[in-house]
């Protein structure tokens, strides 16, 4: 929906320039990467024979502010330059089609970066579009003063992406939970989120359906090599797992926003000094003792073993054997334990008190002499 918005707008920019919204659209000339009847091989970076009729991209018109409807056809008056790739670069990007929308005047929309390229900067097929990179802006003007762009090979290699959630002049809503557009005069509008020139700016949220706060983004923490960053808190989140964006009416703190599945809260700390943790994991430790001599005595005697009363009672003190003890090995460790150790340990003390309680139950209900009998616990 947002992607659709941002076309309607680019698209109203497009008619205020003069001589293109005339009734009778001028010739476009598009670049198509492969010749007709070929497309392009992604894996080994070349055209291929094969190739379907309809093939191009979904085209947004901005005379009259929709899509064209004959999906994977051009309108009469775009016509294709075949096998003529992108010249500006020496390796261009490839995007999915799915991921552009070709413009009316030829320029495509990058859906994603909400960007506009030039005709001489990409070249579109079946199933690809290859697109060379953003030229940076040189401070003075690469063409005297005149506002002229960096040639690309002089332009620093992006070596990560980053996402941006909202985009460029919006902000987070904590209110709406949403992103707003900021009015013109605001003082985060046309702020930067990062200023690392290694690093491409996407835009989206995580694909997720719950976002949550992270904390706040300092780029010192962000790794530009794979695109990944380090929270306060020590956690590490990987490209694409993440996005940053600035909080309406907050300060200029950007943030990190995540999915709620890839962030915990910290946990309130207890303090180490507390006796009673002490005095609970001396009890629990005194308890497996005696548990275990239990257990060991009932072995010990082998006159018992064949009656069923003993049976449950070695089920149900080993079962209380092990909950002590993994109990006392939690408190022990405080909040240490984290991650599959947790899990490792959390799991036995909730299935194996029910599974050995319902193994006694079993083997009681397997004898009617033992049936209505009150089990010793």
């Amino acid at each position: 929906m947002s992607s659709l918005l941002s076309l309607v707008a680019f698209g109203l920019v497009l008619l205020a320039v003069p001589g293109l919204a005339g009734t009778r659209p001028q010739e476009v000339r598009i670049n198509k990467c492969c010749r007709l009847g070929e497309f392009y091989n992604v894996a080994e970076r070349l055209c291929v024979a094969g190739g379907i009729a309809k093939w191009v991209p979904r085209i947004f018109l901005p005379a009259k502010g929709q899509l064209y409807k004959d999906l994977g056809s051009a309108p009469p008056f775009m016509k294709f330059t075949e096998q003529q790739q992108p010249e500006t670069c020496p390796r261009p990007n490839v995007y999915d089609v799915d991921l552009v929308t070709l413009m009316g005047n030829g320029s495509l929309f990058l859906n994603q970066k909400h960007v506009l390229v030039p005709v001489p900067d990409y070249c579109i097929d079946e199933k690809v579009a290859l697109v060379c990179p953003e030229r940076p802006t040189d401070v003075l003007g690469a063409d005297g003063n005149k506002g002229g762009q960096m040639d690309s090979l002089q332009a620093p290699e992006k070596t990560s992406v980053v996402l941006r959630c909202c985009g460029s002049n919006f902000a987070y809503d904590r209110g709406n939970r949403t992103c707003s557009k900021l009015p013109r005069g605001h003082e985060l509008y046309d702020s930067k989120i990062v200023n690392s020139p290694y690093v491409e700016l996407s835009y989206g949220f995580p694909a997720c359906k719950e976002h949550a706060i992270a904390g706040a983004f300092e780029e010192s923490r962000l790794q530009e090599q794979t695109g990944s960053v380090t929270t306060d808190s020590g956690k590490i989140f990987a490209s694409g797992e993440f996005c940053l964006e600035h909080v309406r009416d907050d300060d200029r703190t950007v943030y990190v926003f995540t999915c709620s599945e890839h962030f915990q809260p910290a946990s309130v700390p207890i303090a180490k000094q507390d006796g009673r943790l002490v005095l609970y994991s001396a009890g629990l430790l005194i308890s497996t003792i005696f548990l275990a001599a239990t257990l060991a005595t009932g072995l010990l005697v082998p006159s018992q073993h064949h009656v069923l009363h003993w049976r449950c009672q070695t089920h149900y003190v080993a079962c209380l054997l092990v909950g002590d003890l993994l109990l006392a090995i939690t408190q022990l460790s405080g909040n240490s334990i984290t991650g599959p150790a947790c899990t490792t340990i959390g799991s036995p003390l909730f299935s194996r008190g029910g599974g050995y309680c319902l193994a006694a139950w079993a083997q009681k209900k397997k004898h009617p002499f033992m049936r209505g009998k009150v089990i010793y616990n």
